[in-house]
């Protein structure tokens, strides 16, 4: 007999007991897709699909091991990205080209370096200085300013990349920087095998609500509908409330990070998933050098997944 879903943890073949998800929050993504994610740390552990013949699918980065029982097989949806997303540094896996699918699987597939026609043609985001950043239900919807080049040339801000060259291209302005992890913290409060974040300081995020950068430490002032789970001592993470997305990671112990101010960070990693891709694509690379080597690559579950990963942003 088929499972019609989850099933617990003592469940064999011949005995199968359905899971209890009813601690698990819900949110319908689509009317096609719904996300089932922990209250606590906001982890997203999995997916089902609305219809006559409900598919469940789980969250790789919320198992204790993948070798051997899944891997990555394609990229699909890459036509909503603009830019071909990460796609662009996990190129292939075990030798193997991954096919990169416009949309769903067996659907047109893009290539390498692809860029939709009016990213290319009109490119608004480069001339930008705010980029648009939100989770997917907008309960909270941020503003990025850009960095200056006075805060460029500051040999503390590692976090910011200089500008290279002249004139209008990608790189023409300071950038700051976006890294990827694979630490097992990450991996668990989110629910991914690889967490993308984006470094700002915080006096860059601004609040659309009330036009100022947003304020973390003290709870009168924080973000509405923003839920923080400390995920270390000294470590938190805030998503959103109701569709779970993960927005920041701060601490005030990191020795590697500027000391707060008033209490405050200095320093913030804001989820790259955020990114609103219709104004500069979803890397947006006009706006973040995204280093070429992974964060605590030693906690990697998927070690194959990690050298496609890392070999791919050697190149890209």
């Amino acid at each position: 007999m088929e499972p019609a879903g989850p099933l617990t943890a003592d469940s064999t073949p011949e005995s199968q007991s359905p899971a209890d998800l009813s601690t698990l929050k819900v949110y319908r993504a689509t009317q096609h897709m719904d996300r089932y994610f922990c209250p606590s740390c906001f982890a997203y552990l999995f997916y089902a699909t609305n219809g006559p013949n409900r598919l469940w699918m789980v969250s790789s980065g919320a198992l204790e091991r993948v070798e051997g029982i899944v891997k990555v097989g394609y990229h699909n949806y890459l036509a909503d990205t603009l830019d071909g997303g990460i796609s662009d540094s996990f190129r292939t896996l075990d030798s193997i080209e991954l096919p990169r699918y416009a949309k769903d699987e067996g659907s047109p597939m893009l290539p390498l370096g692809w860029r939709a026609d009016n990213l290319l043609e009109v490119n608004d985001g480069r001339q930008r200085d705010y980029l648009p950043i939100h989770c997917h239900c907008k309960a909270v919807s941020l503003q990025l300013t850009r960095p200056s080049v006075e805060e460029s040339m500051d040999p503390v801000a590692w976090w910011i990349k200089s500008q290279e060259g002249k004139g209008s291209g990608s790189t023409s302005r300071p950038r700051f920087t976006g890294v990827h992890c694979v630490c097992n913290s990450c991996r668990l409060s989110s629910g991914s095998l690889i967490q993308s974040w984006l470094i700002v300081p915080r006096t860059h995020v601004i609040d659309e609500h009330t036009s100022q950068p947003v304020l973390l430490s003290r709870r009168s002032d924080r973000i509405q509908g923003l839920v923080q789970y400390e995920s270390s001592p000294g470590t938190y993470r805030e998503s959103c409330g109701t569709c779970g997305a993960k927005v920041f990671q701060w601490s005030l112990k990191k020795t590697f990070l500027p000391p707060a101010v008033e209490d405050e960070p200095v320093i913030i990693y804001v989820g790259a998933g955020l990114v609103d891709q219709e104004v500069a694509g979803s890397r947006a690379d006009n706006w973040f050098f995204w280093k070429k080597t992974v964060n605590f690559p030693e906690d990697a579950v998927d070690k194959s997944g990690l050298k496609a990963l890392t070999t791919g942003l050697e190149v890209a």
